[in-house]
């Protein structure tokens, strides 16, 4: 049961806390016949920023002002996503990469360095495998899914521990995934959580997305060494989902990495630490 809920709480980093953006601040563009929504700031360099499962594009409110300031930065809605179309088809991690390329293309990018946060993380990393000449550098922020999920977790319970139907689920889910959560607990903020994740309707995508990991699709177990593109790893100390020994297998696994704990994080280093965070990657992209 203990294995089950760490794997339950995965979910949790992608809640809509700290969510600020409104669905009218977003574009949209047409990728095989779906809309998918993204905010776009700054000019330079791509940085496309991938959020986690069960999450959407708000989850970088904190790095792209600071980001696009040097880059023209990217906040991706990834399809079954946020505020873009959610097609009933059976998703996994290379359906995510597909979407990712033909948006790309559609954009007219030819290369860019993608930032991944959890699930983002894990789409990072098959793009860096599958298109590595689409891709710049990779960051990868408390990466899951890379290398599965326990052999105990059921689809079922994950699903229904994802999508929080009162106030205190989602205090529940702050409670797991955040080491910095006094101001996210408070009522209100927990309220208008709530009501921002149950807009998005995302749960068949989620449930579909952990179908998959639980079959052993796109796992990357045998192809970290493929990763070519120079990465940086960041990882929350007090994150209870993606455990230390996962992050010491990418150190030795990937062939040019720098990685970097973060001692006051959770599961999303990016929101508890935002200058830390924007700092660490600014240098690591200008050298």
């Amino acid at each position: 049961m203990k294995t089950i809920m760490i794997v339950l709480v995965v979910l949790l980093a992608n809640t809509a806390i700290m969510a600020q953006d409104k669905e009218s601040d977003f574009q949209s563009i047409e990728v095989y016949g779906q809309t998918l929504k993204y905010v776009e700031k700054g000019q330079g360099e791509t940085l496309i920023l991938l959020h986690g499962l069960g999450s959407n594009s708000e989850r970088w409110i904190k790095n792209i002002k600071v980001l696009a300031q040097n880059y023209n930065v990217i906040s991706l809605d990834q399809i079954g996503f946020g505020y873009s179309d959610k097609p009933l088809m059976p998703y996994k991690g290379s359906t995510l990469v597909e979407f990712l390329n033909g948006f790309m293309v559609q954009k007219g990018i030819k290369k860019a360095t993608l930032i991944g946060n959890s699930m983002g993380g894990w789409v990072s990393a098959l793009f860096a495998v599958t298109h590595p000449e689409k891709l710049d550098k990779l960051i990868i922020v408390d990466p899951a899914f890379l290398l599965g999920l326990p052999e105990d977790a059921n689809a079922d319970d994950i699903y229904a521990f994802a999508n929080p139907s009162t106030v205190e689920d989602m205090a529940s889910y702050v409670k797991r995934i955040f080491f910095q959560n006094e101001e996210l607990l408070r009522p209100e903020n927990l309220k208008q959580s709530l009501i921002k994740k149950l807009s998005w309707n995302d749960g068949y995508t989620v449930h579909q997305i952990i179908k998959s990991l639980l079959q052993g699709k796109d796992l990357m177990v045998d192809s970290l060494e493929d990763i070519n593109a120079k990465t940086l790893i960041i990882q929350g100390q007090h994150d209870p989902i993606v455990p230390m020994e996962t992050i010491n297998t990418l150190k030795e696994k990937i062939k040019d990495n720098i990685t970097i704990i973060y001692e006051n994080s959770g599961h999303s280093p990016m929101i508890e630490e935002p200058n830390r965070f924007n700092t660490d990657v600014l240098n690591f992209l200008n050298k």
